[in-house]
């Protein structure tokens, strides 16, 4: 029989054929990977309780990609349960977090172009 050390540090099981064991492309909705980065507290029993999560999401002081892994994976386990009332409260923060992201390309596209100009009308002199 296995004692309760052995049992809770097995190694985990990929869920792809061939995927090895640790992979980064892994992903599960309920094993956390990194504890050292979790926002604790989040849920969806209610809708009220997912809109306070989303507070914590916004509030949490993590990067922008942080945030949006957060709130899908929260997401993802609300549609799994049947809650879509709740899945849909995350799913508005989703949508939120796109257009920030689409602007920041948008910026950096546009600082891109600038810096090549720049450095075409250098060489041009």
């Amino acid at each position: 029989m296995k004692t309760f050390k052995e049992f809770t540090e097995a190694p985990r099981i990929p869920r792809k054929k061939g995927q090895p064991a640790g992979s980064k492309k892994h992903s599960d909705l309920y094993t956390d990977e990194n504890p050292k980065g979790t926002i604790h507290g989040l849920g969806f029993k209610d809708v009220k309780t997912a809109e306070a999560s989303v507070k914590k999401i916004e509030g949490s002081g993590k990067s922008h990609a942080h945030k949006i892994q957060a709130a899908i994976a929260m997401e993802q386990r609300a549609r799994v349960m049947g809650k879509t009332a709740e899945a849909a409260v995350y799913r508005r923060y989703i949508e939120k977090m796109k257009k920030i992201t689409k602007k920041k390309n948008e910026e950096t596209e546009s600082n891109r172009q600038r810096l090549t100009n720049t450095k075409v009308q250098e060489k041009n002199c």
